[in-house]
């Protein structure tokens, strides 16, 4: 009787643990910065370079004021980046696939509200606007589940929402934020079961 007990509480735990098994692990090997807007600096670095089952792969974004004067930037959802996005081109198409980035901030504000699994997001339509000093810099944490990845290869760090990028300016005329930055992924692999 024992033994039928043990044998079916570990078949149990076993199909239970398949799920967890057969979850998604991958490598960021390398990010590049390809462009960057004058008269900043934006730079990406990597905080966790592995996302096992359990936790996911991140990376700061620190954007630096290298002009002489203030510069104000206009950002939905978070500032200054907003909220960002994996796609495979650095200017991608409006039917895209994309993989969201996630970060802390967005569950300490209220302009930004995921869904408990992170499968949809919906942004606030009020601009966030804020002033960045003379030789002042902003970091951010970005982090990528890979849930969503198709496959590895490299993809581009863009924002999820295009009519609601950000933007900057020194006066009364509004620029776009441009930089791009390039994230390359190992491979996408499945545990073996």
């Amino acid at each position: 009787m024992k033994r039928r007990t043990f044998v079916t509480a570990s078949t149990l735990s076993i199909a239970g643990l398949s799920g967890c098994l057969g979850d998604t692990e991958y490598r960021i090997t390398n990010t590049a910065m390809e462009a960057s807007p004058d008269p900043f600096s934006v730079s990406v670095r990597l905080a966790v370079t592995d996302a096992t089952i359990e936790h996911p792969a991140a990376l700061t974004l620190t954007l630096e004021n290298t002009a002489d004067d203030q510069i104000r930037i206009r950002s939905y959802g978070v500032w200054p980046f907003g909220v960002l996005a994996l796609a495979p081109s650095p200017t991608p198409s409006e039917d895209r696939w994309e993989t969201t980035l996630f970060s802390p901030s967005y569950e300490t504000t209220a302009r930004v509200e995921v869904d408990r699994d992170g499968s949809s997001m919906s942004l606030d339509g009020t601009p966030i606007t804020r002033s960045l000093d003379a030789g002042e810099s902003v970091t951010r944490r970005y982090e990528l589940r890979g849930d969503d990845l198709p496959s590895a290869g490299t993809y581009y760090i863009v924002e999820k929402f295009n009519e609601r990028a950000s933007r900057y300016s020194r006066g009364d005329d509004w620029k776009p934020l441009e930089y791009q930055i390039s994230v390359s992924i190992d491979e996408k692999r499945r545990l073996p079961i």
